[in-house]
């Protein structure tokens, strides 16, 4: 349940009511939650290996090469595009629904914590972009410290890069927070059950 605000205007003038009303939800499961994680990395995964089929077919057919060099430099830029035209699919309908392909699958989306979609700003920039670059800076810095600082293993230091992701496994079960992750508090998000 979250609280929101809301305005009233009428006739140009402009009164500012703030009622505190109840939004019934329902929170989305942290399987659900887990299991759309999954079905996008698996996408994701997909895709990029659907980008290898035109670099394998414009490199032997229309470029005739075997060179090591041109089949790599070609299939990072046909992976690229692929991908590209994926993250686009996939931002375009996070803004509009606040649902990737997996949470829509999985019948779940994310909202903002006053009940609104929190759009491209919520959905894709903070809960996406900024968590993943801050969660890639965190582990870096982790990661150096604990090696060059305390001489750690760099094998036995690689578990700090998943550092972030194993607390928002672990918050995912907290229903006293209303089962938010870092991201979820960073973008001021909720992910409910959608509507049928």
């Amino acid at each position: 349940m979250s609280n929101t605000q809301e305005n009233f205007s009428t006739n140009n003038h402009q009164y500012d009511h703030t009622i505190d009303r109840e939004v019934e939800v329902e929170l989305a499961s942290p399987w659900n939650r887990i299991s759309a994680y999954i079905i996008n990395n698996l996408l994701l995964t997909l895709v990029a290996l659907i980008g290898c089929i035109p670099a394998f077919i414009f490199v032997k057919f229309f470029l005739q090469s075997e060179s090591v060099d041109t089949i790599v430099i070609s299939s990072i830029i046909w992976i690229s595009i692929s991908l590209l035209v994926f993250a686009i699919f996939q931002f375009r309908q996070m803004s509009k629904t606040g649902q990737s392909f997996g949470k829509r699958l999985m019948g779940i989306k994310v909202i903002g914590i006053d009940g609104q979609n929190p759009g491209f700003v919520g959905t894709v920039l903070l809960r996406e972009g900024v968590f993943n670059i801050i969660d890639k800076i965190i582990s870096v810095i982790l990661v150096f410290i604990f090696v060059h600082l305390f001489n750690f293993p760099e094998i036995a230091a690689e578990f700090l890069f998943y550092l972030l992701p194993f607390i928002c496994l672990i918050m995912l079960f907290r229903k006293s927070t209303n089962q938010r992750t870092l991201q979820d508090y960073l973008a001021r998000t909720i992910v409910i059950k959608a509507e049928k």
